[in-house]
């Protein structure tokens, strides 16, 4: 019997190698090769973003939560070429580039040439996060979901990509130019901004100081909390024709503000909700004075402040009232050949005594000789700002007697230095002029005895 079990087990298993060795007609699960499958998935992904008529519309936060909206219309051809309009740097780097739909490890969209999305990316060594290499998310035919390729960890940054519609194009154009209205000192001599809201009763139920990032369109507001300690709010802002739009509203005096519009003629955004009324304004000082000052002489940048306008440029927070004051200096150095060059100022109102130097250095054209005048100040912080009282000139450092020398030649400076009521500083983020940029943090000293005088220099 245990031996017709066992035939009977080797005819079950030969007969069923046989129907598996036979059965050459196996059905495959897919009509194409993977190769071939990406490739078709590639070229519908292409044809979705040429078909698409009026292009696409990005409202673009390359850091995502530390960016406010740069706004982008893209129109992708079937020659690989895309037209980019931005309103990033008034459209100045909006160049014709060409695009890549392809893949590595994960199909991506590469903008090859220089265009605003590489302008944005390389904009002060990085610091916003933009990227121009897309890993592709999700298409569908109104909306693409693109996330960076090359940025690290988990929060990456995204680019969503609506589908325009036919006056998409032109209000980007219309944006172009516009967030000059918000950069600090626009359309005015005054250095600072402030905050208020007033209430029905006209009543003012808050206020603060406004200053703005143009890089990261990013709006402060700093106040003193319900427990008088200083807070910061950052706002994010879109552009819009009509003034701007903050990403999240906010709450001041009890009310949500959102949507500000420019007034040209007062310079001025103005939000009203409810009968509560918020104003972003210029003025003479702020309306409160941010905690800056403790900080001063300890920038990352390095603890000297230079203001050199002939090599680094000129600013709108340099005063024409500061200005003034350099051009006296040069016609009462003129009659010896000589021209301002720069001042370099360092304090360290922690330390006792001597505790700020003011070295300023002039040319001789004729042959490029370097003169200096070094000068001494006991330095102290009080209700936030910097109090300096002239000790004048060093007796070692330089030479003494070209000090002595200088000394009355440069009393307006001096003098805005060492004016009584002291000086207000504020940090103004990275270095720009109208000739220059650079990565190295940049302030402002402005004289509260005279709120026309103000420079703007950089840390190094």
């Amino acid at each position: 019997m245990l031996k017709n079990i066992n035939i009977y087990i080797l005819l079950i298993i030969a007969i069923v190698f046989t129907a598996c060795s036979t059965d050459n007609e196996v059905e495959p699960l897919f009509d194409q090769d993977i190769d071939s499958r990406v490739d078709e998935q590639l070229s519908s992904y292409k044809k979705t973003l040429t078909d698409a008529e009026f292009g696409w519309k990005a409202d673009y936060r390359p850091g995502n939560d530390v960016t406010g909206v740069y706004n982008i219309y893209l129109k992708f051809n079937t020659d690989n070429n895309v037209t980019i309009v931005s309103d990033h740097n008034s459209g100045e780097d909006d160049i014709p580039t060409t695009y890549r739909v392809g893949k590595s490890q994960l199909p991506e969209l590469v903008f090859e040439n220089y265009s605003a999305l590489h302008s944005l990316f390389e904009a002060e060594q990085f610091r916003l996060g933009a990227e121009f290499e897309f890993t592709i998310e999700s298409v569908s035919s109104d909306k693409i979901e693109l996330r960076s390729k090359t940025d690290q960890g988990e929060d990456k940054s995204t680019l969503t990509l609506i589908k325009a519609t036919a006056t998409d194009k032109e209000n980007v154009e219309k944006l172009q130019g516009l967030d000059e209205r918000v950069k600090d000192g626009h359309n005015t001599p005054l250095l600072f901004r402030g905050i208020t809201v007033t209430n029905s009763a006209s009543d003012i139920v808050f206020s603060g100081s406004f200053s703005y990032d143009g890089l990261t369109r990013i709006g402060n507001v700093i106040y003193d909390d319900a427990d008088n300690n200083q807070k910061i709010d950052e706002l994010a802002i879109e552009l819009t024709e009509n003034g701007f739009t903050l990403v999240n509203p906010v709450t001041y005096g009890g009310a949500d503000f959102q949507v500000f519009t420019y007034d040209e003629v007062t310079n001025t955004f103005t939000s009203t909700v409810d009968g509560n009324t918020a104003v972003i304004a210029p003025s003479s000082l702020p309306l409160y004075i941010n905690n800056d000052i403790f900080g001063i002489g300890q920038s990352a940048s390095g603890n000297r402040f230079l203001y050199r306008p002939g090599a680094l440029g000129d600013s709108p927070l340099t005063s024409d009232g500061f200005k003034g004051i350099i051009a006296q200096i040069n016609a009462d150095v003129a009659p010896f050949g000589l021209v301002y060059e720069q001042f370099i100022f360092t304090t360290d109102p922690n330390a006792d005594g001597i505790n700020t130097r003011l070295t300023i250095g002039f040319t001789r054209p004729s042959d490029g000789a370097f003169f200096t005048g070094v000068y001494d100040f006991e330095a102290t912080i009080v209700d936030k700002k910097l109090v300096l009282s002239y000790q004048g000139p060093n007796p070692t450092e330089g030479n003494p007697g070209n000090s002595g020398f200088f000394e009355s030649r440069v009393i307006g400076l001096l003098s805005f230095f060492g004016n009584p009521d002291g000086l207000i500083y504020t940090d103004r983020g990275s270095f720009q002029s109208d000739i220059a940029s650079f990565s190295n943090l940049a302030g402002t000293l402005l004289s509260v005895q005279d709120p026309s005088l103000s420079v703007y220099a950089v840390w190094f």
